[in-house]
C-alpha cells in the first residue's frame, strides 16, 4: 500500500530539487572553470560572483522575504495579498535599478584599486545589469514561497540554473570565451528568465493604486531594511573570506579556497531546502498563536538535520582528497585542510540553517539583524587577523568560529522568545 506524502514533505522535496539543481549547476561550472582555466581563472570568477551575490542582497532589499512572510500570514485575505505582491514588485524594480547603477560605477574602483585585477571591471559591470531583473524574480520567488507553491518555485530555479550552466559551458569550452563567457552565461539567462517570471503570479498583481500602496510599502521597506542589513552581515560572515583572500593573497588562492567552499556547500542543501518550508509554516503557526507547534517544528527539524549533516560531513572528510584530485587537479589539493575546518563550522550550524528564518517569521527580524551584525563584524576582524598569518586556513577558521557563535546566539534567543510567548498565551 502506498503511503501518501504530507504537504510539508512534498514541499521539502521540491525545495531540495530546486536548491540541488542550483548547487549542481554551480558545481559543474566551477569544475569546468577550474580544469579549463586553473586556480587563477576560477579565482577571478569567484570574486566576480561573490560581489554579484553581495549586490543581490541590496537589489532585492528583502522584499522577497517580506512577501513570503505576509503572504503566508494573510493566506486567506486575497485583497491584502494582492496589495503586498503588487507593491512589492514596484519596490523591487526601484531597489534593483538603484543597486545596478551603484555597482556599475563602482566597478573600476573594485577591479583596479581594491583587487588590482583590471580585467574584472567589465565582468562586474555586466553582472550589474542583472539587478533590476533579479530583484523582480526574487519577489516572484518570495510570493511562491509564501503560497507554498514549491513546484513552481522549483521550476523557476531549475530553468534558470540549467540555462546558466548550459550557456556558460558552451561559451567557455566551445567558443573559448573563458571568464567572459562564464559571466555572459550568468547574465543572459538571468535577465531573460526574470522578465518572464512575473507570469507565474500574474493573478496576484494588480494595476493602479495597488502598485503604490503607502502602508504596504512602509511595512515591506521596514522589514526589508532589517532583512537586507542582517543578510549583508550574514554575507560578511560566510563569504567575506573569499574577498579578503583576494585582497591579501591573490586570485590563485581564491580559486583554491573556492574548491573547499564548494565541497562544504553540500552540507547546506538539505537545511536550505527545509528552510523554504519551515519559514512560511512558522509564520502561519505563529500568526495563529500556536507557539507549542512552532517549538515542536523547530526542535524536530534541528535534530533530524544534525544527524544528516554529521553523516554527510564524515563522508566528505574521509574522501575529500580523493574527490579534489579526481574532479579538479592536484593543483587544488591545498584546499583539503580548509575544507576540514569549514566542515566543523557548517556541521554545527546546519541544524539552525534549517530554521534560520524563525526570527523573521515571528516578527523579530530586528533581533536577527543584531545577531548577524555581531557575527559579521567578528568574522571580518578574524579574517583580517588570521589570513595574513595562516592564509586560507585562517580564513576557514574565522568562518567556522563565527558560524558556531551564530548557532549558539540564535538558538538561545529563539528559545527565550518562544518560551516567553508561550507563558503570555497561558496567562
Amino acid at each position: 500500500m502506498k503511503i501518501p506524502l504530507s504537504k510539508a514533505m512534498i514541499d521539502v522535496q521540491w525545495a531540495f530539487i530546486s536548491i540541488a539543481t542550483a548547487s549542481l549547476a554551480h558545481f559543474i561550472l566551477r569544475i569546468v572553470l577550474g580544469r579549463e582555466l586553473g586556480p587563477e581563472g576560477l579565482g577571478i570568477y569567484t570574486l566576480v560572483f561573490t560581489l554579484y551575490s553581495f549586490g543581490i542582497q541590496f537589489a532585492a532589499f528583502g522584499i522577497h522575504a517580506a512577501l513570503t512572510k505576509y503572504v503566508a500570514e494573510f493566506l486567506d485575505d486575497h485583497a491584502t495579498i494582492r496589495n503586498y505582491v503588487s507593491s512589492g514588485m514596484t519596490c523591487s524594480i526601484i531597489t534593483g535599478a538603484t543597486m545596478g547603477i551603484a555597482l556599475y560605477f563602482l566597478a573600476p574602483y573594485l577591479a583596479t584599486t581594491f583587487f588590482k585585477i583590471p580585467e574584472m571591471e567589465l565582468l562586474i559591470q555586466l553582472t550589474a545589469l542583472c539587478y533590476p531583473f533579479i530583484a523582480v524574480q526574487k519577489a516572484v520567488l518570495g510570493t511562491l514561497n509564501g503560497f507554498r507553491k514549491m513546484h513552481l518555485y522549483a521550476f523557476l530555479n531549475i530553468i534558470q540554473n540549467a540555462s546558466i550552466v548550459t550557456l556558460s559551458v558552451i561559451l567557455v569550452l566551445s567558443l573559448g570565451m573563458n571568464i567572459l563567457g562564464a559571466v555572459m552565461g550568468l547574465v543572459v539567462p538571468t535577465v531573460l528568465i526574470s522578465v518572464l517570471s512575473p507570469f507565474l503570479i500574474r493573478g496576484w498583481i494588480e494595476r493602479g493604486i495597488a502598485l503604490w500602496n503607502t502602508k504596504v510599502l512602509r511595512e515591506t521597506t521596514i522589514f526589508g531594511v532589517y532583512f537586507v542589513l542582517g543578510n549583508s552581515f550574514y554575507f560578511l560572515q560566510t563569504q567575506v573570506d573569499s574577498i579578503l583572500i583576494g585582497y591579501y593573497l591573490g586570485s590563485v588562492e581564491v580559486g583554491i579556497y573556492a574548491v573547499a567552499v564548494l565541497l562544504t556547500q553540500s552540507l547546506t542543501l538539505i537545511p536550505n531546502a527545509t528552510q523554504r518550508v519551515t519559514a512560511p509554516s512558522t509564520a502561519t503557526l505563529y500568526g495563529k498563536r500556536d507557539v507549542k507547534a512552532v517549538r515542536r517544528l523547530i526542535t524536530s527539524t534541528m535534530k533530524k538535520i544534525f544527524i544528516i549533516s554529521v553523516g554527510i560531513a564524515t563522508i566528505i572528510a574521509i574522501s575529500g582528497q580523493y574527490f579534489i584530485t579526481l574532479i579538479f587537479t592536484d593543483e587544488f589539493l591545498l584546499s583539503y585542510v580548509p575544507l576540514l575546518i569549514l566542515l566543523i563550522g557548517h556541521t554545527i550550524f546546519a541544524p539552525f540553517e534549517a530554521v534560520g528564518s524563525t526570527l523573521a517569521s515571528i516578527g523579530k527580524i530586528n533581533i536577527a539583524f543584531y545577531i548577524h551584525a555581531v557575527c559579521g563584524v567578528l568574522n571580518v576582524l578574524l579574517n583580517i587577523l588570521l589570513i595574513p598569518l595562516f592564509g586560507i586556513n585562517g580564513a576557514a577558521a574565522a568562518t567556522t568560529i563565527t558560524l558556531i557563535l551564530d548557532f549558539a546566539m540564535n538558538t538561545i534567543v529563539i528559545h527565550k522568545i518562544l518560551h516567553r510567548s508561550q507563558l503570555l498565551d497561558i496567562h
